[in-house]
């Protein structure tokens, strides 16, 4: 056969992709590792417990591998926040399929609790410009998908508009109190029983006495 060349060229062209190709998917099995921990402890304290040593500590590898893959830690809580738009694609995803509100969504907050966990803190750093914008626009995706199982489970006589702007002061008041602890089908049962009750005594109309 004769010498061809071009033919070495490409041949080494093709074994120069398939090296960087699986080093680049060694570098991302191996850096989420790091995103994957810090997404559990973000989930767990909020963004101080994000600290570069004890992850290190946790996962038993060196730090200089974090600096490595990130370069520093706003780059790390960057992946973070990209990790998380991800896990919250997946939930949504699962809510697309859902036929109510109770149960069928709750059971869902209970089986996403870490991605839920991971929100709520997101939300609470109001003096984090970045994560505070993040968590708002991420709740804005939230509220798009839970908004018809919500008007179906307060009662479709309700304006849309109302019922939602009526849910925002629930989830509100979820955020504040839920905690991994009480994460669970009966505090999110009654939370929402609660909330509809409510809805319903205040449209319930009034007898006027003589």
């Amino acid at each position: 056969m004769p010498f061809n060349i071009s033919t070495v060229i490409d041949h080494s062209r093709l074994s120069k992709n398939v090296v960087l190709k699986n080093r680049l998917v060694a570098k991302t099995k191996n850096s989420s590792v790091w995103t994957e921990s810090g997404y559990d402890l973000f989930a767990q304290e909020g963004l101080e417990g994000i600290q570069v040593e004890r992850l290190a500590r946790i996962l038993q590898l060196n730090k200089s591998g974090f600096y490595h893959y990130f370069g520093d830690l706003e780059g790390f809580c960057l992946e973070l926040l990209s990790l998380h738009r991800k896990k919250i694609s997946a939930f949504l995803q699962d809510v697309s399929v859902a036929g109510n509100l109770d149960p069928e969504y709750l059971v869902l907050l209970v089986a996403h609790a870490k991605t839920i966990m991971f929100q709520v803190h997101l939300t609470r750093h109001k003096e984090d410009k970045i994560f505070y914008r993040e968590g708002e626009a991420i709740d804005r995706r939230l509220d798009a998908g839970v908004q018809q199982l919500w008007c179906n489970y307060v009662g479709t006589q309700y304006n849309p508009d109302i019922a939602m702007r009526y849910y925002s002061i629930v989830w509100d008041r979820f955020y504040t109190r839920v905690t991994f602890e009480n994460l669970h089908y009966r505090f999110l049962h009654d939370l929402v029983s609660d909330a509809k009750m409510l809805i319903h005594d205040i449209a319930r109309p009034r007898s006027v006495e003589a």
